[in-house]
């Protein structure tokens, strides 16, 4: 017996069991803590995740328009959450919170501007003052907990997790006329304003009345923004960051009544072989950019000149006609012609011109808002003159669609030109060819005559062949603008100071001109015209090519993370 004692002390069998039995309980609290806080960062990213997805969503709504913030935040906190953008769950908390596995948003907080090289949030954000200077969104979730099932162990019974996220929205603008326009309604164009005219001037000074124009420099500068008028528009997109308006004029009527086959001013502008003209006669290669729209129709021509040697002056039967293909040489000229860039107002056309209202001045409202007319025209003077045989009420049959006589807008009339523009007698029939002058030069019996023509074509001299194809050159897409935060020169970023609300067509009814109330040709006139002004009637909202794309062919906003 005493033997087995000793054999019992000497033993060392099962000498690891006190040693594991005493560090038993460190082991589990390592075990515990480590799958606890593996929950508890799982949980982390769910609720992170969630809080980024929310911002997204909230910023989506940043439009700087009227109820911009209650949208945002219906987005993400909406109580029905079918209606909400954004809908999070959790399947690491389960703290038997009332919202189940939801991750709800506790707080939204909305910046006007926000510094990402602060690094505490409140302070990195600059609160706004309302809707139209809510640029980013923070917004909080609700804190949710994680029960430990080992962790208590080592008296820690739960964690408690928040996440917070920042999100902005960028905006970009697609294949338009460098071009905004300030309207007074945010809903701009209606159903109501389709047909309306609408006068486009430059702002003067600080003022942003409805109805200024101004520039969208994409970064190239006065240059880029002629080319953009002169060719297709901005080719391709540009961030508002990137975007600056200024009032001020910069030749752009000048490069805008190219579409018309008007030449002048200076650089592009005045240069009829930015069509890719290879000829000087009426047809045409070319791609097509910058030429100008198929049906020119307006109140100008360009004065021509032809050279015709012989004794006698020459009747006005031996002057060639306007289209006359260019011939003759050094010692023969006759019919030799002389594409110019010197155009004169032709009062004799009658233009589709303006809403009468802004000849007389009475258009509605008050201030910038008589900018906008009425949509009544001299429509049925401008049909009997150039359209003998026709009235409104036979072209709106012809349209169809709900056209009426008494609506019938300048642009339905104009589609409804090109669409019988091979007719005969031809919709697009040219008016007289005066002549203006003729004068002999050089000595001797037989002196070269130079008879100078006005030629008012419909259709332009220097076409394209590719009209098919693109966007009717006398349509031109602008941004419909809110410039109620605009003064002066606007500043990079955040749109300037002015809200992108969309963008619209607008039909060029004529070429920017310096016209006397008198050469208008409007009975009862009081109000002439300005070679800085812009005249249009509103089409609608834009459309490109093929009425594909809409919205987002034109305008983009991207929502984006911040932190």
């Amino acid at each position: 017996m005493l033997g087995s004692l000793r054999r019992l002390a000497r033993s060392e069998q099962g000498a690891i069991a006190p040693l594991t039995a005493m560090t038993l309980f460190g082991l589990i609290a390592v075990g515990g803590i480590a799958f606890d806080y593996a929950r508890l960062a799982s949980m982390d990213t769910e609720l992170q995740q969630a809080a980024d997805q929310a911002a997204l969503a909230a910023a989506t709504q940043l439009d700087r328009l009227a109820g911009a913030q209650a949208r945002a935040a219906t987005a993400i906190q909406d109580p029905t959450a079918a209606n909400r953008l954004a809908k999070n769950l959790t399947r690491f908390s389960n703290d038997d919170d009332t919202d189940g596995t939801s991750v709800e948003i506790a707080d939204i907080t909305f910046c006007s501007d926000f510094d990402d090289s602060v690094a505490d949030t409140a302070t990195a954000c600059t609160d706004t003052t309302d809707d139209s200077d809510s640029a980013f969104v923070v917004v909080t979730t609700k804190t949710r907990t994680a029960d430990y099932a080992l962790t208590p162990i080592v008296a820690a019974f739960s964690g408690d997790i928040e996440a917070v996220a920042v999100a902005g929205v960028e905006s970009s603008i697609c294949n338009v006329a460098p071009l905004m326009v300030c309207v007074a309604d945010d809903d701009f164009p209606t159903v109501d304003d389709i047909g309306k005219g609408i006068v486009m001037k430059t702002a003067g000074g600080n003022s942003w009345a409805p109805g200024n124009y101004g520039y969208l420099d994409f970064g190239s500068g006065n240059q880029g923004v002629i080319d953009a008028l002169v060719g297709f528009g901005l080719n391709g997109c540009q961030a508002d960051d990137d975007s600056v308006t200024e009032p001020g004029n910069k030749n752009a009527t000048d490069a805008i009544n190219t579409r018309m086959d008007i030449y002048a001013g200076t650089g592009a502008t005045n240069n009829p072989n930015i069509c890719d003209k290879t000829t000087t006669t009426p047809a045409h290669t070319g791609t097509g950019s910058g030429c100008p729209a198929e049906n020119t129709h307006k109140d100008m021509a360009i004065v021509l000149e032809f050279r015709i040697r012989q004794a006698t002056e020459p009747t006005d039967a031996q002057v060639p006609a306007c289209g006359t293909a260019a011939g003759g040489n050094a010692n023969d000229p006759s019919g030799a012609v002389s594409y110019g860039t010197s155009f004169e107002q032709y009062a004799a056309q009658k233009n589709f011109g303006r809403d009468l209202c802004h000849y007389t001045d009475t258009c509605p409202g008050t201030g910038g808002a008589k900018n906008f007319g009425n949509g009544t025209w001299d429509r049925d003077a401008y049909i009997a003159y150039n359209h003998p045989g026709q009235t409104a009420t036979t072209i709106a049959a012809a349209i169809g669609g709900g056209a009426t006589a008494a609506k019938l807008t300048r642009w339905q009339v104009y589609q409804w030109e090109l669409a019988h523009k091979n007719d005969t007698p031809s919709a697009l029939a040219n008016t007289p060819e005066p002549i203006i002058s003729k004068t002999p030069t050089g000595g001797g019996a037989t002196p070269t005559w130079t008879a100078k023509r006005l030629c008012p074509k419909n259709r332009p001299y220097f076409g394209s062949a590719n009209y098919p194809t693109q966007k009717d050159r006398r349509t031109l897409p602008v941004v419909a603008a809110n410039c109620d935060a605009l003064a002066g020169k606007g500043t990079a970023g955040e749109f300037g100071g002015f809200v992108i609300l969309r963008v619209f067509d607008v039909f060029l009814t004529e070429p920017s001109l310096q016209r006397t109330a008198a050469a208008t040709g409007i009975t009862g006139a009081t109000v002439g015209t300005d070679d800085k002004e812009i005249y249009g009637e509103v089409i609608g909202p834009a459309e490109p090519v093929g009425s594909a794309g809409g919205f987002q062919y034109y305008a983009r906003n991207r929502p984006y993370l911040i932190r």
